[in-house]
């Protein structure tokens, strides 16, 4: 049945059935007698056969001899020229039966001589698969190539400041990005080439060949042999600029450490051309120099630190070296160093810590007032103390760390021994109660619990006293015969301190050197 309608050529007359729901035009049914051959139709009854839709054949045109009829076949193809599909009408009248070599034919004819589907084609013809559309013929679809991809092995996220839960902390810029030598920092995946394709007409379909890019190699880096791996030359902090990564192997700052800039760690050394703000940090691998002024910062230096101007510390600033420690001048700051620190003008109301010697010389304000002074071998100064008699305690011949170590042992251990006493108390309470039979439920269950803590504090404590003893061992054997200079004048208000014997200061000395000998300590010319 076509399109909702059936046409049957009979001995004594051409017959229309148009059964019920059908939506079938005069046009489809006048189209489809034509292919038949039957011109003598009556236009009107089909009409009306189509109007009525009753389903039982209606006469329409008279006893007619149908004229025999070729096979015929329409063509189409896709608009990217991939595809082509054909459409075969089936013979009638006995005309001749379409064969593979008609279609491809009428394909050849009609420009399509790429991609025949012989297979579809036999296909159709088996399973008469006739008047409708069927692909008889496909192109090869180009492949596009891809671009060249850079990989970087290097967070460059870190650059962005962090977020602290819903708010940017503007100190961590993320202004580092430590490599160390040899490390991969970039990866080049290489452009791949298109392979075009060709039409069902046999024509070339151009196909996108990808585009290269050169690995971003800049100063301070090197390529591998096959120019697809990117390494750091030397340890360093990798800079981008011009789209271009380097390895610079001393981070420099030109201005302020500042918001501008935020904190810095980095794995070699430093150089800040300006001062370091409050409340920011600075950490180096190496040595570290400062042009200008630290103010209540953190610094710590794996190598040598070298500050131009100086501390102004306001009671925050805390500076720590591997290395020797040379400053201008040191105002409320704590300093540790495990080499030697040297201050050009004055050391004011400090914490300041050296294995080796603290020197305070340089002018004529070689000065060290207030606060605490500890070296391992030497103090040396133009001025000790002030004519106020500011307190100024200086301890020679013992190392820093293990002092400090042994000043929070004994700390803790008398915060360890308060929070035993008072648990001691409630267990004695406690188990008081019990003896009377007055303990509840509760209670019995805050007994054991206290108990437990009891137990874990009494370790504590035991294992702090045990580490105390090793300290004062160690800083019994560390004892070196230190000794303390004051080239000008030492004021009254000083406490010198050398393995272990204090000497209290109590009118001003001038030109003085004190050393230890035979287990006191004695007051020499300076020399």
């Amino acid at each position: 049945m076509d399109k909702g309608f059936a046409i049957d050529l009979a001995e004594d007359g051409v017959f229309l059935v148009v059964p019920p729901g059908s939506t079938a035009s005069t046009g489809d049914v006048i189209s489809a007698l034509k292919e038949r051959g039957v011109a003598d139709y009556n236009g009107g009854v089909i009409k009306k056969a189509l109007d009525e839709k009753i389903g039982t054949p209606i006469q329409i045109a008279s006893q007619h001899q149908e004229e025999a009829k070729d096979a015929d076949f329409r063509i189409k193809t896709s608009e990217d020229g991939l595809t082509c599909e054909m459409w075969v009408i089936p013979p009638s009248g006995g005309g001749a039966v379409p064969t593979a070599a008609n279609i491809i034919g009428f394909m050849n004819a009609h420009g399509v001589v790429f991609g025949h589907d012989e297979k579809a084609i036999s296909d159709m013809l088996e399973n008469k698969v006739f008047k409708q559309w069927v692909v008889t013929a496909k192109g090869d679809a180009p492949i596009n190539g891809k671009d060249a991809k850079i990989d970087y092995k290097i967070d460059l996220d870190v650059l962005k400041p962090r977020a602290v839960g819903d708010k940017v902390d503007m100190k961590e810029l993320g202004a580092v990005i430590n490599v160390i030598q040899g490390q991969e920092i970039a990866e080049k995946t290489p452009a791949i080439s298109g392979q075009d394709g060709v039409s069902v007409t046999g024509k070339k379909i151009a196909s996108y060949t990808g585009k290269d890019k050169n690995l971003p190699s800049g100063k301070g880096t090197f390529m591998s042999e096959d120019k697809l791996h990117l390494y750091a030359e030397y340890d360093g902090n990798v800079i981008i600029k011009g789209g271009n990564l380097s390895v610079n192997p001393v981070f420099e700052v030109k201005g302020d450490v500042d918001y501008g800039v935020g904190n810095i760690d980095f794995i070699g050394p430093v150089t800040v051309h300006g001062s370091v703000r409050e409340g920011f940090e600075v950490s180096s691998g190496s040595d570290m120099v400062i042009e200008g002024v630290v103010e209540g910062a953190i610094l710590s230096s794996s190598g040598n630190m070298t500050i131009r101007v100086g501390v102004r510390g306001t009671g925050k600033a805390k500076l720590t070296a591997k290395g020797d420690v040379s400053i201008g001048y040191i105002d409320q700051a704590y300093v540790r160093s495990d080499g030697n620190i040297a201050v050009a003008e004055a050391i004011l109301h400090s914490d300041i810590g050296a294995r080796g010697e603290i020197v305070a010389l340089g002018s004529k304000k070689g000065q060290i007032v207030g606060g605490n002074i500890q070296a391992g071998n030497e103090v040396l100064c133009e001025v000790l103390g002030s004519e106020m008699g500011t307190k100024t305690d200086v301890v020679v011949g013992e190392l820093p760390e293990l002092a400090e170590e042994r000043k929070r042992s004994q700390e803790n251990i008398r915060q360890l021994q308060d929070q035993l006493d008072k648990i001691e108390a409630n267990v004695s309470y406690l188990k008081g109660l019990q003896q009377q039979g007055q303990l509840s439920e509760d209670k019995q269950e805050l007994l054991a619990k206290i108990t437990k803590v009891k137990f874990q504090i009494k370790a504590q404590y035991e294992a702090t006293k045990k580490r105390l003893v090793e300290l004062e061992d160690n800083l019994e054997k560390s004892k070196i015969d230190g000794r303390v200079r004051v080239k000008t004048v030492c004021h009254p208000g000083v406490t010198i301190t050398i393995r272990g014997t204090k000497y209290i200061v109590r009118e001003p000395l001038k030109f003085v050197r004190f050393v230890y000998e035979d287990g006191e300590i004695k007051i020499k010319s300076f020399d």
